[in-house]
């Protein structure tokens, strides 16, 4: 009876983690736009990268009083975004609240610098930030070329792991835009009103 029981639940594993390479395999062969669009709804992780997530050679020594030190200049520059909103509002206000569900964290999107630039940015963002690089390929997303990338501190339950040190581009979510269309994923607790419409409501 107890070989039964571990060849049922053996059985269960093998027909899950096959079912997991199938998913991760599918998933792994869309489009960045399609994943996008995939992953504003998802309940799960997605795949990470072949080899695992890379370990961090800068030592944790440097690392976490560098982000302390930096911290305050990221204030700074949410202020000075602040007031450009105030003195040039933008088309659309954000309402609503996060749900803390992570999701924006699965896919982090960087512009791609060029030479010398991309070799201090892919630095800073996987050493000192915590990111890590999901493909080596860059892709191509609203006419810029960009970097795909996870963060090792992103926690199963969708919430941060180092949420009061979180970069600038984590602090700048979702994006509201003077040009284009605001940038949100769906499922998202934060909305994107436009302006008019919200005076004509009060």
């Amino acid at each position: 009876m107890r070989s039964g029981i571990l060849f049922g639940s053996r059985l269960t594993e093998i027909i899950f983690i096959n079912n997991k390479k199938n998913l991760d395999a599918t998933f792994m062969n869309k489009s960045l736009e399609e994943r996008l669009e995939f992953v504003g709804e998802a309940t799960e992780l997605p795949p990470l990268p072949k080899n695992g997530v890379p370990s961090q050679w800068l030592p944790s020594w440097i690392r976490w009083p560098v982000r302390y030190l930096f911290l305050p200049f990221i204030w700074l520059d949410l202020f000075a975004q602040k007031i450009a909103t105030l003195m040039i509002p933008p088309p659309f206000v954000k309402t609503g609240s996060c749900l803390k569900r992570g999701n924006c964290c699965h896919y982090i999107l960087l512009h791609k610098q060029h030479r010398f630039l991309q070799a201090i940015h892919l630095f800073w963002s996987t050493q000192v930030n915590g990111f890590y690089l999901r493909s080596t390929e860059s892709f191509f997303y609203e006419k810029k070329e960009v970097l795909v990338m996870g963060c090792r501190y992103l926690r199963k339950e969708g919430s941060c792991g180092k949420y009061h040190l979180r970069p600038l581009v984590c602090r700048q979510w979702p994006r509201i835009n003077y040009f284009g269309k605001p940038q949100l994923l769906k499922g998202c607790g934060f909305k994107a009103t436009p302006r008019d419409r919200l005076n004509i409501l009060k």
